[in-house]
Order: structure tokens, then sequence, then C-alpha cells
């Protein structure tokens, strides 16, 4: 029986060190820390306040447009600009006669709490009529899938993956074994996550996931 090699062509990384994945490697090398004060909102009476926030990120950079960056909540955005950018170091060219073989995995763990919070904030204040259109694509889990298929014209298996903690590992294996069973040439897959919000370190922090008791430097030995 012939067995089939599955192999990694390409691969791409948005993290709290950087925004590639050779220049988040060499950050970890050098020992760098991406942890620090939070900063996308006021945690101000919050028992965590620290996080590794991703910084400087522009989905521009990566060949995303404004309007289309105004439509993706921040894990979407993270999502998209990473596979852009995995398609480009691989070299995999996708084309009307390969599209139907190659698919789309990722794991999403909470989807848009960004976008959830906004528009409750929104139809709090300014009624149920001031909800756009927009939210529910806009903080669903398979966006994320669903905008990396549009952006890179992948047409096979679309999909989220969502098992907690395990959401990416699931995804990467279910990938694997799409490619290993001969259902696809190729799949584009990883994990997703923006969850550095006031109901996400709030949500955390009360099932004791994160660190409440201080909030030091990460390089100082109290930590």
């Amino acid at each position: 029986m012939k067995r089939t090699r599955v192999v990694i062509t390409g691969f791409s990384a948005i993290t709290p060190l950087a925004t590639s994945a050779m220049e988040s490697w060499n950050a970890l090398l050098a020992g760098k820390s991406g942890i620090g004060q939070i900063s996308l909102f006021d945690a101000t009476g919050y028992d965590a306040t620290i996080a590794g926030e991703v910084k400087n990120f522009d989905p521009a950079s990566f060949g995303i447009s404004p309007k289309q960056t105004r439509h993706m909540d921040r894990f979407v955005q993270f999502g998209a600009s990473a596979a852009l950018e995995l398609m480009r170091h691989s070299r995999y060219k996708v084309d009307e006669s390969n599209a139907e073989r190659i698919g789309v995995m990722v794991g999403v763990g909470l989807g848009g709490l960004h976008t959830i919070e906004q528009f409750h904030t929104k139809l709090m204040t300014a009624g149920p009529n001031r909800v756009s259109p927009f939210m529910i694509p806009m903080l669903i889990s398979n966006m994320a899938p669903g905008y990396i298929a549009i952006l890179t014209g992948c047409k096979g298996a679309n999909m989220a993956i969502t098992s907690a903690c395990a959401s990416s590992t699931h995804a990467i294996s279910s990938a694997f074994s799409e490619i290993l069973l001969g259902r696809y040439d190729a799949m584009i897959t990883g994990g997703i996550e923006s969850t550095i919000s006031p109901m996400g370190v709030s949500g955390f922090t009360a099932m004791k996931a994160l660190c409440a008791d201080h909030n030091d430097d990460p390089e100082h030995s109290s930590r």
C-alpha cells in the first residue's frame, strides 16, 4: 500500500512578539517577552492587567483593503493576514486547475468577542435598530476560514473547528487527515484567536485561568 506523506510547504505567524514567523522566532531566541500591560482597553479595576497583545499590526501591509478590514473582527484580520503571508511563503499557486483540491481548516476558540462587545454597547445605548447587519457575519467563527478562502481562492473544504484550547491542534490534525486520505492536495490550517477584551479578560479571570495575584513585568523574578 502506497504511503502518502504530508509535508509543510509554508508557514506564518502573527504573535505578541512580531507579525511574522521568522521575527517571532528570532525574538524567542533572543529571550524577548511579548507580555505587557493591556493597552487595547482600559484595564483599570481588573485583577489581571497584563496580556500578550499583538502590536504594530496593520492588515493593509498583508494586502487586505480598509474596506475589507471594516467588516472583519480582529480575529479574522489575524487569520486572513497570516494566510496571505503563508501563501507567499509557500509559493503555492492556486488557480482554477487546483482550487477545489485545496481547503481551509482553522481552529477558533471564541470568535468575535470584540464585535459582540461593540454591538452590545450599541444595542443598549442606541436601540436594536442601530445594530449593523454585519454584526453576525463579523462575529461567527467560520468567517475566518471563509475570508481566507475568498482572499486565496481556495474552493475545497472550509470550516472552523472549535474545541476550546485544543482548537488549533484539532484543526491541524484534521487538515492532515484530509490530505492523508487523498481528499485534498493541500490545506491551509492553524489557529486564530483575539480575546484581549473586557469580556475576555474578565471571563478568563473569573474562571482562574489568568494570574490575578500580581501583574509584575515578566522579566522580574517575582513572576
